[in-house]
């Protein structure tokens, strides 16, 4: 399999992760909202999941093109898309 769809893989297991998390502390599962705390966990969670896939990878992860192209963007839109979904129906 090509590094860039593992890459892909991890980010997007990880957004799941992270919305789910988001979606938690936006509604209040945890006992209070706070919608800048839920963001701040999801660039966090990307920001390891990157560094685990530098490690990983090591080379083919490096720079910034593979970082944005393979990580941040497809984390990104995923994150936020299931973020609202799960806010708006749960």
């Amino acid at each position: 399999m090509d590094t860039t769809v593992k890459i892909v893989s991890i980010h997007l297991v990880a957004a799941v992760a992270a919305a789910l998390i988001a979606t938690a502390f936006t509604i209040g599962i945890l006992g209070f909202t706070n919608h800048v705390f839920a963001f701040v966990i999801g660039v966090v969670i990307l920001y390891f999941v990157g560094q685990l896939c530098q490690k990983l990878y090591g080379e083919d992860a490096k720079g910034f093109s593979t970082w944005l192209w393979d990580g941040i963007l497809p984390f990104g839109f995923f994150w936020f898309i299931l973020w609202t979904i799960l806010t708006n129906y749960l």
